[in-house]
């Protein structure tokens, strides 16, 4: 399985899961002196409640 994630010299920070929670943290680091990976089996964010 190869991953496409650029080579950096920051220290990177990885986010398992693209929830609520792990895309308030990867905004939150966004500006930060990290690489950020959010890691989801999933390529959307989906709320139920809104799809009435």
């Amino acid at each position: 399985m190869s991953l496409n994630i650029a080579k950096s010299d920051k220290k990177r920070v990885v986010i398992v899961g693209g929830g609520f929670g792990g895309l308030k943290l990867a905004n939150k680091l966004k500006k930060s002196g990290f690489q950020v990976v959010l890691i989801d089996k999933n390529n959307y964010h989906q709320f139920p409640p809104l799809i009435y």
